[in-house]
């Protein structure tokens, strides 16, 4: 029950959204279809009894006839499975459109997924919950729900013929025959039930392996991106050796999970098909004395045999789909797990965010670590636009901590902030160029301005990177053609075509050298008089484009002073 529970919590929003309507009516076509197959079912079940009674009978008008109803009933299902197929996908199509956007935007939103890296350590793989699970979700949970429409139909159609036929069945009891009611349905039922119990008994450890191989793949595969990532360290380091080993140990835990899935899958496999196809031959059996009796003709027994099947796979359905079942479960389970995080990274404390057009405010600001160890306690600082600040300290005092913390991307922290926020920018140290072209990558987070071109390229021209302006329009993965020190002049250049009224840079000219360094942060005190820049990093050349330094000393100390001289 918690399964289903579970998938109702997945799908409700879809078909309570505004794309409930035309999502009913492709269902409503899928389910019509669907019922038509039934039909030509039953209408096939009726045929195997005039057919074969027309083949005992030497009839061969009737041999005929049969063979012009078969094509007839052949084209119908052709016919309907295909229109089955068109409504099912279309509705595939739109509700996984609608779910992959709905599921994108949580997760983007309000910035969850920098807060899930941050708080939420065990949430793995979060591209392929969005970009895998939630196409397998929908994909099984309409073929599992139409296989079951289509089973409980399919039994309540041929039971009333299975239970006809059980008054031709005889039983030998002391000595007399007795006809048993329904005795044909009371064997299918037993037999299906017994089955589907082994069956749920033999494979229940598939869901857990299913859910394990999944994990352990999206592992490997997240080992090998990023080698290629980081492929210029690795190489430096001459890391391949211990790349490789990583790998293999990657690939073999999933080829054990993998090897341990076969078996159980295996055990599951011959189980069902013997059980299965043993199906067909029983209610042969248990009417042939009546059959070499002449009690009945052969279409008659070919017609019972067909219902018994009909009845007994619909019975069996879970036997038939257990390992889909299980694999759903996992689907359903993952997804599940991936939005209660998103639900709950929003219930985290952090600091309190206020709009305000001048200036930035920070009132008894604390930040602490998980472990709870405090790095910064009541801290208060209030800047003007056109006021700079150069946060210092030595590495791991908390400064890219404190910057998170003033951006609301650390949940660790209390205290109040007012600023623009609609106006702010961060530059990191490694810069974040996004796939596209390099216009796309310089105009970053905005949309891109083609009017703007005359100052994009004196921007460029004024932090040295004119070589790439016939490159503008070009699509690369700048983040590795670039240079660390052209992706830091990158962002630069960035800062000034957004014009930000509060700039954060995190030890962003790092990679630069001093006379790049001192020619960029003059161009963002003379091109952006207004902007408030927070700083961060080693360098003390870095203190005199500052009004203001703040010294972080250790075990929650720290020391506000002002520049005597700034530039």
């Amino acid at each position: 029950m918690q399964t289903l529970r579970n998938f109702w919590r997945l799908a409700r929003p879809f078909w309570a959204s505004e794309q409930k309507y035309p999502a009913l009516l492709l269902l409503l076509g899928t389910v019509l279809m669907t019922l038509c197959l039934v039909g030509v079912n039953i209408l096939t079940n009726f045929w195997n009894l005039h057919f074969y009674n027309a083949l005992q009978d030497k009839d061969y008008e009737g041999f005929l006839l049969g063979g012009v109803q078969f094509l007839l009933l052949q084209v119908g299902t052709a016919a309907f499975t295909v229109a089955a197929f068109h409504f099912q996908q279309k509705l595939t199509l739109r509700w996984r459109r609608w779910a992959t956007r709905n599921m994108l935007g949580q997760w983007l939103g309000h910035q969850r997924y920098q807060k899930l890296k941050l708080t939420e350590t065990d949430v793995d793989n979060p591209d392929q919950r969005i970009a895998e699970d939630i196409d397998l979700f929908i994909v099984k949970s309409l073929k599992l729900s139409l296989g079951l429409l289509t089973s409980v139909v399919s039994l309540f159609s041929f039971l009333h013929i299975l239970w006809q036929a059980s008054s031709l069945v005889s039983v030998p009891f002391a000595g007399q025959s007795v006809v048993i009611p329904g005795l044909l349905v009371w064997i299918a039922l037993v037999y299906a039930l017994l089955g589907t119990g082994l069956a749920f008994w033999l494979g229940r450890a598939l869901p857990r392996l299913n859910f394990m191989q999944q994990r352990r793949e999206a592992d490997f595969r997240f080992s090998l991106m990023r080698l290629r990532e980081n492929a210029d360290s690795v190489a430096h380091y001459r890391g391949e050796a211990m790349e490789n080993a990583r790998f293999k140990q990657r690939l073999e835990a999933a080829l054990e999970n993998f090897w341990a899935l076969v078996k159980k899958q295996k055990l599951v496999m011959g189980y069902s098909t013997f059980y299965l196809r043993s199906a067909t031959v029983i209610p042969m059996f248990i009417m042939a004395p009546q059959f070499f009796a002449g009690a009945f003709p052969l279409g008659r027994l070919t017609q019972i045999s067909a219902a018994f099947g009909e009845v007994h796979a619909a019975i069996a359905y879970l036997v038939e789909v257990f390992p889909e079942l299980s694999a759903w479960k996992s689907v359903i389970d993952r997804l599940i797990g991936f939005q209660e995080r998103l639900d709950k990274v929003d219930v985290k404390s952090g600091v309190s965010l206020s709009q305000q057009s001048d200036g930035l405010h920070i009132k008894d600001l604390d930040i602490w670590l998980p472990n709870g160890r405090t790095l910064l306690q009541g801290f208060n600082l209030s800047l003007e636009p056109g006021d700079s600040l150069l946060i210092s300290a030595p590495s791991g005092h908390g400064k890219s901590t404190l910057i998170r913390a003033l951006t609301g991307l650390w949940p660790h922290a209390r205290g109040s902030t007012r600023y623009d926020r609609a106006r702010t920018l961060t530059l990191s140290q490694k810069p974040y160029l996004p796939l596209g072209s390099l216009r796309d990558a310089l105009w970053y987070p905005l949309p891109t301005h083609r009017d703007h071109d005359v100052e994009l390229r004196l921007a460029m021209q004024q932090v040295g990177l004119q070589h790439l302006g016939e490159q503008l329009d070009e699509e690369q993965d700048w983040a590795q053609t670039l240079s660390v020190g052209e992706q830091q002049r990158c962002a630069f250049v960035r800062a000034l075509m957004v014009r930000p009224s509060v700039l954060f840079l995190d030890e962003s000219s790092s990679a630069l050298d001093h006379a790049n360094e001192t020619r960029c942060y003059q161009l963002l005190k003379q091109t952006l008089p207004g902007t408030i820049l927070i700083s961060v990093g080693h360098n003390a050349s870095l203190e005199r484009f500052h009004r203001h330094v703040l010294e972080l000393q250790g075990e929650a100390r720290w020391l506000h002073r002002k520049v005597v001289q700034p530039v």
